[in-house]
C-alpha cells in the first residue's frame, strides 16, 4: 500500500496556501530577530512559525490530513466520509504521525539555525 489518501482537491490547495503564508512569517520572523541583536534570546520563537509551515506543506505533499486520519474522516471533495476501511485507516495514522514527527524535526532544525546565525 503505497498511498493512502484522505483529503484531495481543495483541501490539498488550502494547506498548500497556509504553508505558503507559513513560509512568508517564517522569513520575516527570522529578518526581525536578526535585525536586534538584544533579543537574542527570543529566537527560540521562530519554532512557531516554522511548524505553521512545515506540517501543512508536508499534509499537502502526502495528501493526509493529521485530524481526519485520527477522527476516521476522508474529505475527498464535496463532504466528509467515514473511512470504512480499517487497513487504510491504520496507514493514515502512521502516516500522520510521521507528518508530526517530521514538522517537529525540520521546526527544531530551523531554529537551532537560528541560534547558529
Amino acid at each position: 500500500m503505497s498511498s493512502c489518501v484522505n483529503i484531495a482537491g481543495r483541501e490539498i490547495k488550502r494547506r498548500q496556501n497556509f504553508g505558503y503564508i507559513g513560509i512568508l512569517l517564517t522569513i520575516m520572523t527570522v529578518f526581525y530577530f536578526l535585525s536586534f541583536e538584544h533579543i537574542y534570546y527570543l529566537r527560540s520563537l521562530i519554532f512557531l512559525p516554522s511548524i505553521l509551515m512545515t506540517v501543512p506543506l508536508l499534509e499537502a505533499r502526502s495528501e493526509t490530513c493529521i485530524v481526519n486520519a485520527f477522527l476516521g474522516l476522508k474529505n475527498m471533495g464535496e463532504k466528509y466520509e467515514r473511512e470504512k476501511d480499517s487497513e487504510s485507516l491504520r496507514h493514515q495514522k502512521k502516516e500522520s504521525i510521521m507528518i508530526i514527527i517530521k514538522g517537529i524535526l525540520i521546526s527544531l532544525l530551523i531554529t537551532g539555525l537560528m541560534f547558529m546565525i
